[in-house]
């Protein structure tokens, strides 16, 4: 995937690999992690710079309350967005990525239906 970082900084670009196993107690995890498999048939277009990222998620069931099932759910990453990033940029970057985070949290929650 190809991400655009704004502040006339050349596009970042990352081949991953996602492998996901769901554990004896039903935890799912699933890694998302670099993988140069690809590159041969997908290479960096020209003026892009290749990035690294490794993100892991973990998805555990909880008890319910009243009819609502819970879900918690782990996330960690971390980029390595490749070359100089001024810190301006990165700061910006991370905020829109972490409100992402937020706003895919916001579209799961059903605390209002809980009594």
């Amino acid at each position: 995937s190809t991400r655009d970082l704004g502040f006339f900084l050349n596009p970042r670009e990352g081949r991953s690999k996602v492998t996901w196993m769901k554990e004896k107690d039903g935890k799912v995890v699933i890694d998302v992690s670099d993988t140069k498999d690809v590159m041969k048939d997908y290479p960096a277009k020209e003026g892009n710079v290749l990035g690294s990222v490794h993100t892991v998620w973990i998805v555990e069931h909880l008890n319910p309350i009243g009819e609502i099932p819970q879900t918690a759910v782990t996330f960690t990453t971390r980029v390595d967005a490749g070359g100089n990033i001024p810190a301006v940029a990165a700061n910006y970057n991370m905020k829109k990525f972490l409100s992402q985070v937020s706003d895919l949290r916001k579209k799961f929650d059903k605390s209002k239906n809980i009594d």
